[in-house]
This record gives structure tokens, sequence and C-alpha cells, in this order.
């Protein structure tokens, strides 16, 4: 669907952020990685939870009750997002380095020295270091280059790198450098096949296009 420029400064005004100039011209953000700019609904919802609920979890108080649902209602719109099984699936965290750097941690305690990753150079370097950070627990790490002509992953190298002995494929559903879309359905049968788990950085993606965890499972 295309937008005309109508529509396209209809949504723009939407962003309190995308207002703003300097002297007297209008910015364009490209450090999506850093963070994009906001929504006006998502500053309110923001401020009211400031006003209304801020408040540790899990106590006795309303303010706490009031955060504990807040945060429930979002789990389940996240469920819904990425039509996860149930709310429960999901869980929230700092950023995508963190989130990895914990599931990282935890995955590296069920290793055994010799077991693989598959990682690719394609990849942003929150789905690469916490799992270069497993070498110090034995983990072989496999790397994945890609085509420099048109920036696509080599998919025949990607699949000859997963191998019996392959713990888990970490890719990006989509560069925050170049743009590539990745096959991430294909790449998630190849690890399957082998036993391996897939870990998917789909922050790029989620903005541009609905996400099915289901449908790539």
């Amino acid at each position: 669907m295309s937008l005309n420029d109508d529509a396209v400064n209809k949504l723009r005004a939407e962003f309190p952020a995308l207002q703003q100039t300097i002297d007297g011209r209008p910015l364009v953000f490209f450090d999506g990685p850093g963070g994009t700019q906001v929504h006006e609904s998502v500053i309110q919802a923001m401020a009211r939870y400031l006003v209304e609920a801020n408040s540790n979890a899990h106590g006795l108080f309303t303010y706490s009750q009031r955060t504990d649902e807040i945060r429930d209602e979002a789990r389940r719109a996240m469920a819904d997002f990425l039509n996860a099984q149930r709310p429960e699936e999901i869980v929230f965290g700092l950023n995508m380095t963190s989130l990895t750097f914990n599931v990282s941690r935890s995955i590296g305690q069920t290793l055994d020295p010799g077991d693989e990753i598959v990682v690719t150079r394609l990849d942003h370097d929150a789905n690469i270091s916490p799992w270069l950070a497993l070498e110090e627990a034995g983990a072989v790490i496999r790397w994945v280059d890609f085509d420099r002509e048109d920036c696509t992953l080599e998919m025949d190298a990607l699949e000859a790198a997963i191998n019996p002995r392959t713990k888990l494929v970490a890719v990006g559903y989509a560069s925050n450098a170049v743009g590539t879309i990745n096959d991430v359905a294909r790449i998630t049968e190849m690890a399957h096949a082998a036993g391996a788990w897939i870990y998917v950085d789909a922050v790029q993606y989620a903005p541009h296009a609905p996400i099915d965890v289901q449908a790539l499972d």
C-alpha cells in the first residue's frame, strides 16, 4: 500500500519528535538501533503510568496492583502482536543486548565443551557478543558471512555450518545496517533439523511487518 503526502504528514503529526526542527529544517532520524521516536499515545501512556501506578510490582497496595495490571495488559498485547500461544511466554527486559546476555548465560550452563553456536556477520552486535562470551564455557563459534554484492546471508554456508554439534543458531530477522530481510522460516527449519535452538533478533523487523512466532516454530 502506498501513501500520499497528506497521509504521510498526518502520520508524522502523531509523533511529536518529528515536529522538531533545527535551523527551520525538519529532522531525519537514522539512529534506529538507538531507539525509535515514539507515538503520542505512547508518551501519554508512559506519563499516565508515572502518575497513576509508579511502584514496585507484586505488592498489596493500590499502586503496586495497578503496576501488575498494566504489566499483564502489556504482556497480553505483546503476545497478540507476536501471535504467541500464551502471554506467559512474553518476557520484558532492558534492551536486546541485555536480554541476550541473560539468555546466553543461562544457555552457557547447559553447554558441553565443543558444543557449537552459529552467528552471522550480518547481525547487530547485540546478537553476537553474548554468544562469543560463551567461548569461555568451551563453546565453538561458527561464523557465517554474507554476500558483499547484495548483502544477503550465504545460505549454503549457513547450512554447512549447522551440524549435530550445533546447539543454537543466532540470526537477525532484518539487518539494522543494510535492511536485508533474512529467510528466518528456512533458517529455523535448518536449526531444528539439527536439534538446535534458533535465536532471532527481530528488533529491526518488528516495526515493518507481522511476526508470527508459531508459524516460524
